[in-house]
This record gives C-alpha cells, sequence and structure tokens, in this order.
C-alpha cells in the first residue's frame, strides 16, 4: 500500500513539474554574428507588435538598385516597449528607417539585431533603451 502512494506521489510530481510553462530562451549570439555590425536604411512595409520580440520588416535597395526584403528584431518585448511610453502608433509603415550597428544573422539571410531603429531625420524609435 505504501509503494502505491509513493508511485502516485511520483506520478503526480511529474505531471506537475512537465505543466509548468518553459522559460527557456534563445541566445542573441547563437542566431546573430555579433562580432559584425552594420547599418542598413530602408523603407518600412511590416512590423509584428507580438511577443517573445518585436520584428520589422523593410525594403532595402542594394548597391546594385534591386530592393530586399529584410526582417529585423530589437529582442525588445511588446510590454517593455510599452512601459517605456512607446506605442505601435510611433512607427508608421512606409516611414524611411535607419537601422545603426546592425548584427546580421549566422545563416546569411536578410535577417539581423539591431538594439534600435531610428527614422531618416536621427528620431529614435523603438530602442528600449530611454524613457520618452
Amino acid at each position: 500500500m505504501k509503494l502505491n502512494k509513493l508511485a502516485l506521489g511520483v506520478c503526480t510530481l511529474c505531471a506537475a513539474i512537465t505543466t509548468l510553462p518553459a522559460n527557456a530562451h534563445h541566445s542573441i549570439a547563437g542566431e546573430f554574428d555579433q562580432t559584425v555590425t552594420f547599418e542598413l536604411s530602408g523603407t518600412l512595409t511590416s512590423f509584428d507588435w507580438a511577443n517573445p520580440h518585436l520584428w520589422y520588416y523593410l525594403d532595402v535597395v542594394s548597391e546594385s538598385g534591386a530592393v530586399e526584403q529584410w526582417q529585423c528584431t530589437t529582442g525588445i518585448n511588446p510590454n517593455r516597449l510599452l512601459r517605456a511610453g512607446w506605442k505601435k502608433e510611433d512607427l508608421v509603415i512606409g516611414s524611411k528607417v535607419v537601422l545603426s550597428n546592425a548584427n546580421p544573422a549566422r545563416d546569411d539571410s536578410h535577417t539581423c539585431f539591431t538594439p534600435g531603429i531610428a527614422l531618416e531625420d536621427g528620431t529614435e524609435i523603438f530602442s528600449g533603451r530611454r524613457e520618452r
């Protein structure tokens, strides 16, 4: 009888542990090469204001004149942006934007990580660094 109660207790504990949400997080360094930085300018075509990180999409004109579609993340979640005073409406589709200190994806795709995004005139948007 004691063995059955022990087995039941162990099974219950295992079930409880496996249903807890995972707090795992991927490494920016694993996906992006932080030893390389570059600047990227383009036109904002869309963005995903969603967890876990904000992603935005740009049309960038390459040196050859071809339009390249880029996807970039700030690594900042929407809740943090809201607490800092930012709103989705602060970034307008069609805006010309500049990404400084961008890190390229390790898979050589048109994907990058950047700590922030700025308008052409230098106005910082979604940097997450300071309160507005």
